[in-house]
């Protein structure tokens, strides 16, 4: 079979198969779906369609498969599950609509799957969506002779154990593994939590006692189910995990394909949990069935939603173990830090192989079983000093054991809701000072000035542009709502006896009023301040920008000379003028200062020539700045160096006011995601279950709803306490499963269990007893596993 190639056919054009089925002689496989049902001979180049059970008129949701078995002892035996939870069974050796044989209508939901019994030809058993195994006697349609009651919610598979005729295992969506005597239908011999998600899919290893377990929490689990269920192996994948099958004649392979998102299939080795041994990588959508061929270890068959099915050659599968990264590296919250890197493994040197490397200088190439073996790596331990305190002297290189305590020391102690947005900044100022985190309380600070007082509540959001600083200058800087490009105010130099009010004579008044909003010549004066009288101003950015004081002209009470929009800048009739002193108002208008003789010696009669007007060469403007973009670039900034907690926690204080910063809402969601996850990393459960319960993201607040059922069993009988009277087990008329399994009184406190054999006691003598004592005191269940 090593010459085998990798070759595929495509099935149907309709719809896909959810399963297939090998026959004992491993010649034919049938495969199974929503809209298909045949049987494909196997060719040494391809496949060839023998049977289509699909094809007749009459056709019902029995037709419609979710999972199919072929008898593992007669030839022309086939059976399928349905959705509607029909179990059928088939002879392909009829014609026509009289293949199916029988038809059993006992499930009350969906079946899952469907197992002939290795020995015992007339023996099939199905799991169901309605929580129920059925076994049926192929030899009469009468219906079900026994009925298995899971008390789960869904029975996802069942398998025959090969070492054990009369066992078989059965997992459930509540990620429960019972297995089951067929001769005892009351109930199962052994029962454990295996997964903490729903189980998809087992499978027996074919010459050890293991039981391999597939599962949504993405992992593979190895059970050695010798005596009592003990972990074996734990195989990390990358997605949902939806078929495992066992490898023949390879005793720690195992091959896996995903129920969604993952197209490839994987065969892993479970000595190494994180890296697959090999992948085949030809389907182009999720693979739903998968199947040795029979002893043949080489050589293995897939379906796909691609409507295909493909027989791989195993010398064409991919080897990612090849081109993994053999380095790796890590440091914990001590400053420890550890390097594990590849190295080279070379034989040893002896003297007939001394003899063979005369002889030739080629050198020998491994085996393939050699192959795995020969990986081996080195892992160095570099320890922190310990001298190195919580809080070292060394502000600007903190060791990482300060940061350690600094993060958990500011997520137990931060207030971010119950009080004022005021109180909370000043409070968690205080906390970060306490910790040494100078830069993050002036953030904390800095937010209470900007944010905590209602004047800047109407504060908004608006684009930045090119003219931004020049046309918001009224609005912004004198708090007037004007026109740059069609006002301009020009400033007089002249003052008349006649015209008090205005300080300018009739026909010059005139003049200028010809001029006004003009653009004027090279030597007129042009400055950027709009009139006194205008009334449209808005004053709900003053306090923002020069705090309490409003500047207008009326605060100008060294310019005596303006008069509607107009100044007389004279050569004997001007005084000195300045504007307040404001470190954001531009260094061009301090420049126009001049030098006035004292009131005495002012002269009362008009100047002896027109007035001069003097051109600036810019506009004075204060820079368009906004407090919400600031404010994201500091909260952007410290989640981009590592302190997300600082940027969640400020984001949660400000409350609504988070909506006004220009922050995706997806940044929000990855940064309440890693605050968790670090917040669970350090087992500070308390603090991640309040950010949940805080966020403004219905994905996150959804995380603590995912698996909160708990299941509890009666630890004498292993039976589901589905009442509501506590321990109390109906079956057994006692509550003796309330009773510690360490001193034998009944627990009056908080109870803690084993899930897997359902006996717990005093929470301090467990802790106790699991101090010295793997195995549980009552049946010797290792409970560590649960």
């Amino acid at each position: 079979m090593a010459s085998s190639s990798t070759v595929s056919i495509r099935i149907c054009q309709e719809g896909h198969a959810n399963a297939l089925a090998l026959n004992k002689d491993c010649t034919q496989i049938a495969v199974a779906g929503r809209s298909l049902l045949k049987v494909f001979s196997i060719e040494s180049d391809g496949f060839t369609e023998v049977c289509n059970m699909r094809g007749g008129k009459n056709q019902n949701l029995s037709y419609s498969s979710n999972d199919v078995a072929w008898s593992y002892l007669e030839q022309n035996i086939l059976a399928t599950a349905a959705t509607n939870g029909v179990v059928s069974v088939w002879d392909l050796s009829r014609f026509g609509r009289h293949k199916q044989l029988l038809v059993y209508n006992e499930h009350e939901r969906t079946a899952h799957s469907v197992t002939f019994h290795p020995t015992e030809a007339n023996l099939l058993i199905s799991g169901s969506q309605d929580g129920t195994i059925k076994c049926f006697d192929t030899r009469t349609d009468k219906g079900a002779i026994m009925t298995y009651f899971s008390n789960s919610e869904s029975v996802r598979d069942v398998k025959f154990s090969p070492h054990s005729p009369n066992t078989f295992a059965a997992v459930s969506e509540n990620g429960t593994v019972q297995i089951w005597d067929i001769r005892r239908s009351e109930k199962c011999t052994t029962q454990f939590t295996a997964h903490s998600g729903p189980i998809y899919t087992c499978d027996w290893h074919p010459t050890q006692q293991w039981l391999a377990t597939g599962s949504r929490d993405k992992q593979i689990k190895i059970w050695n189910m010798g005596s009592k269920a003990a972990l074996e192996h734990t195989i990390h994948t990358i997605a949902v995990v939806g078929r495992v099958k066992w490898r023949p004649d390879k005793m720690f392979h195992i091959a896996s394909c995903a129920l969604v998102v993952d197209y490839s299939i994987y065969i892993w080795d479970v000595r190494r949990p994180y890296i697959p041994y090999a992948s085949f990588n030809e389907h182009t959508n999720v693979t739903t069935g998968i199947g040795w061929k029979g002893s043949d270890p080489y050589v293995l068959l897939s379906t796909s939603k691609d409507s295909t099915i493909y027989k791989h050659a195993f010398k064409d599968a991919q080897r990612p173990s090849m081109k993994s990264n053999p380095q790796g590296a890590t440091v914990n919250h001590r400053g420890d830090f550890l390097f594990a890197y590849k190295t080279k493994v070379t034989p040893p040197i002896t003297a007939s192989s001394s003899k063979a490397s005369l002889l030739s200088s080629r050198p020998k190439q491994p085996t393939k079983t050699d192959h795995f073996h020969l990986a081996k790596s080195n892992l160095q331990n570099f320890l922190a000093k310990p001298d190195q305190g919580c809080f070292s002297k060394d502000v600007a290189h903190p060791s990482p054991l300060r940061e350690f305590h600094c993060f958990k020391g500011c997520a137990r102690e931060y207030k971010l809701v119950g009080k004022s947005l005021a109180e909370l900044c000043d409070h968690n100022m205080n906390v970060a000072k306490k910790y040494g985190k100078v830069h993050v309380a002036m953030l904390w600070m800095w937010v209470k000035n900007l944010y905590a007082f209602s004047l800047n509540n109407n504060v908004k959001s608006e684009p930045r542009t090119s003219t931004s600083g020049s046309n918001l200058l009224g609005s912004r800087l004198m708090s007037q709502t004007s026109n740059q490009s069609n006002n301009v105010w020009e400033e007089n130099v002249g003052r008349s006896d006649n015209d008090e009010s205005t300080g300018l004579k009739a026909d010059d008044q005139n003049f200028l009023e010809q001029k006004n909003g003009e653009l004027l010549s090279s030597n007129q004066t042009r400055i950027a301040y709009p009139p006194i009288n205008d009334v449209e101003s808005d004053i709900s950015f003053n306090d923002f920008i020069f705090g309490d004081q409003e500047l207008t002209i009326e605060h100008m009470d060294c310019v005596k000379n303006l008069r509607n929009g107009f100044l007389y800048v004279g050569p004997h009739f001007c005084k000195e003028w300045s504007l307040p002193n404001s470190p954001l108002i531009g260094s061009d208008l301090h420049a126009a200062k001049h030098e006035t003789p004292p009131e005495s010696s002012q002269e009362t009669t008009p100047p002896p020539h027109p007035p001069s007007l003097i051109k600036m060469n810019s506009t004075p403007y204060v820079p368009f700045w906004e407090p919400h973009d600031v404010l994201a670039d500091c909260l952007t900034l410290q989640a981009d160096i590592g302190d997300v907690q600082t940027s969640i926690s400020i984001l949660i204080a400000l409350g609504e006011k988070r909506n006004e910063l220009p922050i995706d809402k997806s940044v929000h969601e990855h940064w309440l995601l890693v605050y968790i996850d670090l917040l669970h990393r350090y087992q500070m459960w308390n603090e991640a279950t309040t950010i949940m319960n805080l966020s403004w993201m219905p994905n996150i607040c959804m995380i603590n709803e995912q698996s909160t059922a708990v299941y509890t069993n009666c630890g004498i009988c292993g039976r589901h306490l589905a009442s509501r009277a506590g321990w109390y087990c109906s079956k057994c008329r006692s509550s003796d499963a309330s009773k510690c399994s360490v001193c034998n009184t009944i627990v009056r406190g908080l109870y803690a269990w084993c899930q897997g054999c359902s006996h717990g006691g005093h929470l301090d003598h467990l802790k106790q007893w699991f101090t010295i004592h793997s195995k549980c005191p009552i049946c010797g269940h290792l409970c560590e596993y649960e």
